[in-house]
């Protein structure tokens, strides 16, 4: 997302296993970032600022590729939240 694609790598290797893993934050935590009602206002915001910056600053390959990803984020947290949405409707249907 940074402007720039990295060369893909002439062989892939498999990585090792980590010897120790750290959790900083608690499952709680993750589980309601993971929400696509949380993540969809503040991906929709990071993409607006994009598409500002792309319109009143430089217009480059880079960043309409960067408006690209993010989009292509934005639309999957969308379906998500249709998801949600629609699944919460199916138990509110079966609760009448």
């Amino acid at each position: 997302m940074n402007g720039t694609v990295p060369p893909m790598p002439s062989s892939l290797e498999k990585i090792p296993e980590p010897f120790q893993k750290v959790q900083v934050m608690n499952e709680t935590e993750i589980l309601g970032k993971r929400d696509p009602v949380q993540r969809l206002p503040r991906q929709a915001a990071h993409y607006a600022q994009i598409v500002g910056h792309f319109l009143e600053v430089k217009e480059s390959k880079q960043i309409a590729r960067a408006m690209a990803a993010h989009f292509q984020r934005l639309a999957k947290y969308h379906e998500m939240l249709l998801g949600t949405a629609a699944s919460a409707a199916s138990d509110e249907d079966q609760a009448d």
